[in-house]
């Protein structure tokens, strides 16, 4: 019995024990003086630290263009007489003939007699008679305004030489020995066709500044 009642007061000292009041655990408080170490390491390299460069920015202004705006010219239309434009016209369509004619002459000579024989030269050349011949007629036949009377003369006049030419190189073929007569006649058809185109721009020209 006495041994049960010492076993307890054992137990008894051995609960209320006193307990210590120092703190075990010292490492608690060395992650706070970490931290503080690293904020004043911080702050003492940011003071430290250069001060940064200072960017000014310019801002060129922009040019000032200037535009002016000038109003557009005037132009003065002009419309000529209906008589005039007719005129014009029948001019242009006479220059159109007289080139064409001018060019088939050329080409008869240049193949006579290497391409065409002497009776398809022939054929041609008083085919190329016949039709300046009824070209003479058309010019004699124009109306010409009053303006251009005086320069049309030169186109009836240049037009009759053509006429001569394509006579005289169809006689230089058929009854003339020789090549001289019808080359010779083929220069003249067109020189006086040229001419002929010359009068021609003039009697327009009078045409429309009368």
């Amino acid at each position: 019995m006495a041994r049960l009642d010492e076993m307890a007061q054992r137990r008894r000292v051995t609960i209320f024990s006193r307990v210590s009041k120092e703190d075990p655990k010292h490492g608690r408080w060395i992650l706070p003086l970490v931290v503080l170490a690293l904020v004043a390491f911080t702050y003492t390299f940011v003071n430290n630290l250069p001060a940064a460069e200072t960017v000014v920015s310019t801002t060129l202004a922009a040019e000032t263009t200037t535009t002016t705006t000038e109003p557009p010219e005037e132009t003065t239309t002009t419309t000529l007489p209906e008589e005039v434009m007719a005129f014009i016209s029948t001019a242009d369509s006479l220059g159109a003939t007289a080139a064409q004619m001018r060019t088939d002459a050329q080409t008869i000579n240049d193949e006579y007699p290497d391409v065409t024989g002497y009776g398809a030269t022939r054929d041609l050349l008083s085919a190329l008679k016949a039709d300046t011949t009824a070209f003479v007629e058309d010019v004699d036949e124009v109306v010409v305004p009053a303006a251009a009377a005086e320069k049309w003369s030169d186109v009836t006049t240049s037009a009759a030489a053509m006429e001569q030419a394509a006579d005289d190189m169809l006689d230089g073929l058929v009854n003339t020995s020789g090549s001289e007569k019808r080359l010779g006649a083929l220069e003249d058809y067109n020189i006086a066709a040229a001419t002929f185109d010359q009068a021609l721009d003039a009697a327009k020209d009078a045409a429309t500044e009368g």
